[in-house]
């Protein structure tokens, strides 16, 4: 082989090997964009609280992060700092006493969702499902199950909701030191061990 043909032989090799890392970095960032991710302006979590028995008040969180990778697993980032209470004091309060913010700024749910249910539906077909996966807020992780409906939008949304509210339990998640902290703070003879918790989630492929 003379050193003509080498030279030559060796700068198509060396296409070659280019070539296959270009096509594999693209088939890499293919997949990192097929990833679902949460449109945080449109969605929405609320939770119900009840006071002195019979006054019950909707608030919600205003910073969440969520995705749904390849092997279609969900997870939601919920800011606590971001209660919305509509009184500021009550939103610290909540923050310090019942969240403990400082030590625990996020909680966080995990399931495993269909992803090939969810990838043939067509724009405006709806699929209900069960999503069972894990909710952990401060040091305690449960389990938690979650009726939902979702919805195919378009340009490449989907709407995950619930169709019925999931009632959080303070024991469970270790929080009744916190709301004894809230109840006697404010000077209310009770609060609601028992928390509605209702969410409407927009997806973006």
């Amino acid at each position: 082989m003379t050193l003509s043909n080498s030279f030559t032989r060796f700068n198509q090799l060396h296409l070659c090997t280019i070539a296959g890392l270009l096509i594999s970095s693209l088939g890499f960032t293919a997949n990192a964009q097929a990833q679902w991710q949460l449109i945080n302006e449109s969605s929405q979590l609320n939770f119900v609280s009840t006071k002195a028995t019979h006054i019950a008040e909707a608030h919600t969180f205003t910073k969440l992060q969520g995705s749904v990778s390849d092997a279609g697993k969900t997870t939601l980032t919920i800011d606590l700092a971001s209660v919305e209470t509509m009184i500021p004091i009550r939103n610290q309060r909540m923050g310090a006493m019942l969240f403990e913010i400082a030590t625990f700024p996020t909680a966080e749910f995990s399931a495993q969702i269909d992803l090939g249910t969810l990838n043939q539906l067509n724009v405006g077909a709806m699929q209900d499902m069960l999503l069972k996966g894990e909710l952990s807020l401060r040091s305690t992780t449960i389990p938690l199950s979650a009726n939902v409906r979702v919805t195919k939008l378009e340009g490449n949304r989907v709407q995950v909701q619930t169709l019925k509210p999931i009632i959080l339990n303070a024991n469970s998640l270790s929080v009744v030191e916190g709301i004894e902290k809230l109840r006697n703070v404010a000077g209310l003879p009770s609060i609601s061990h028992s928390v509605p918790v209702t969410f409407s989630l927009i997806f973006r492929q």
